[in-house]
C-alpha cells in the first residue's frame, strides 16, 4: 500500500451489518471501524481449453480479497468465493459471474471445477455467483448485468501475473454499524494521508451500484413522490380518526355519563377510549397491509419488477398506523374523560 500513490477509496455506506476486518495484504493495518476489500480491475479475454472446443468471452476480471463478497453482498450459486489461503498462496483460481460462466460453458453450474484461460494463463473455476438482477422498470435493462459479466481472482495472483507493480485500483470499505460511515471515512482519510504525505486520493460513497444518472434521478423522484403521498395520507387519516371519535363521544355521552355515575374514573374513561381507537387502527393497519402486499405482488408480476413486502416494512407500517391512531385519539379521549355525570345525563 505504501507504493500506491494514486489509490482511490470508495466508502460503501451500507451500514446495516457489523463486519470485522481480517486478512489484509501489503501490510494495510487493521481498521476497527470498517471492513476492507482491496482490488484492481483488469480487462481480459477468457477462453475454454482448446481440446474442449475453445469458446471465448471478454469480460472484466477483478483481483480482490474474500471480504469483497461480504461488502458487495454477492453469493455463490455453486462452489465458493475466494479464500485467505488463495491470497497467501497466489493460487490460480477464479470465481465467475453468472453471465461470464454461461457464455463460456452454456450453463453456469457446469463451469465449476473447469479450467479456463485468462490471457493465456490457466485458472481453475472454484465458484460461480448467483445471477444479480434489478430492473427500475419492465422496459429497462438489468442494472446489475455488469456484475454478472465479471470474474474474480485473488488480488495477489492478479498482481503477480498481470500487473507491472503492486499499485491498487481502489479500495472498498464498509463501515461497521457501531461506527457509521463518517467515523470510518475519517479514519481512512487520516491513514492514507499519513502514508502518502499528500491528499492524492478520493473518498466517495459507492451506493447505487450500476445505476446510471437517469436511473438514479428516476428512483429519487419516485421516492419523493411516495414520501409526500404517505405524509398527506397519514395526516388525513389522523384527522378522520379524530373527527370520528369526537362524533362517537357525542353519540355516547349518556353511556359515558352512566359509567361515571356508577364509579368509573376519568382515567378509566380516557384509557377505554384510547384502547378502542388503537384497536380500530390496528385492524385498519392489518387490512391495509394485506391490500398493500397483494398490490405489491400484482405490480411485481405485471411489470416484471422485483418487489416484496418485507417483515421490516410490515412492522413499520403497523407501528405507524398505531402511532397515528394514538395521537389522533388523545384529544377525543381527553374530551370524553372531562364529561361530568350531570352534564351527560342532561344531554
Amino acid at each position: 500500500m505504501a507504493g500506491n500513490p494514486r489509490a482511490a477509496a470508495a466508502l460503501a455506506l451500507a451500514c446495516g451489518a457489523l463486519t470485522v476486518a481480517g486478512f489484509s495484504p501489503f501490510g494495510f493495518p487493521f481498521l476497527p471501524y470498517a471492513t476492507l476489500a482491496v482490488l484492481t480491475a483488469l480487462w481480459l479475454r477468457a477462453d475454454t481449453p482448446r481440446q474442449a472446443g475453445a469458446v471465448g468471452f471478454s469480460g472484466e476480471v477483478i483481483g480482490t480479497v474474500p471480504h469483497y463478497a461480504v461488502i458487495n453482498d454477492i453469493r455463490p450459486l455453486v462452489g465458493r468465493f475466494l479464500s485467505d489461503l488463495d491470497l497467501e498462496s497466489q493460487t490460480r483460481v477464479a470465481v465467475l459471474g453468472w453471465k461470464f460462466a454461461d457464455s463460456l460453458f452454456g450453463r453456469p453450474a457446469a463451469a465449476l471445477d473447469q479450467l479456463i484461460q485468462l490471457d493465456g494463463k490457466t485458472f481453475r473455476v472454484v465458484g460461480v455467483l448467483e445471477r444479480e438482477e434489478f430492473y427500475f422498470a419492465a422496459w429497462d435493462d438489468n442494472s446489475l448485468e455488469y456484475r454478472n459479466r465479471r470474474a474474480y481472482i485473488p488480488l495477489t495472483t492478479a498482481i503477480a501475473q498481470y500487473a507491472e507493480n503492486d499499485r491498487l485500483g481502489f479500495l472498498t470499505l464498509k463501515a461497521t454499524a457501531a461506527a457509521g460511515p463518517r467515523l470510518a471515512e475519517a479514519e481512512v482519510r487520516s491513514l492514507l494521508f499519513a502514508r502518502h504525505g499528500v491528499e492524492d486520493f478520493d473518498i466517495a460513497p459507492s451506493g447505487g451500484g450500476g445505476m446510471d444518472r437517469d436511473d438514479a434521478q428516476f428512483l429519487t423522484m419516485f421516492n419523493y413522490i411516495f414520501l409526500v403521498v404517505g405524509v398527506v395520507s397519514l395526516f388525513t387519516g389522523g384527522v378522520v380518526i379524530a373527527n370520528v371519535l369526537l362524533a362517537s363521544v357525542v353519540e355516547r355521552i349518556r353511556e359515558l355519563g352512566t359509567l361515571m355515575a356508577i364509579g368509573a374514573t376519568t382515567g378509566s374513561i380516557f384509557l377505554q377510549l384510547l384502547a378502542e381507537v388503537l384497536l380500530v387502527t390496528l385492524m385498519g393497519g392489518l387490512i391495509g397491509l394485506g391490500l398493500g402486499a397483494g398490490l405489491t405482488g400484482l405490480v411485481a408480476q405485471v411489470m416484471q419488477m422485483p418487489a416484496a413486502v418485507t417483515p421490516g416494512i410490515a412492522g413499520l407500517g403497523l407501528g405507524t398506523s398505531l402511532l397515528v391512531g394514538f395521537l389522533a385519539g388523545l384529544y377525543p379521549a381527553w374530551r370524553a374523560s372531562r364529561i361530568t355525570p350531570v352534564e351527560a345525563l342532561r344531554a
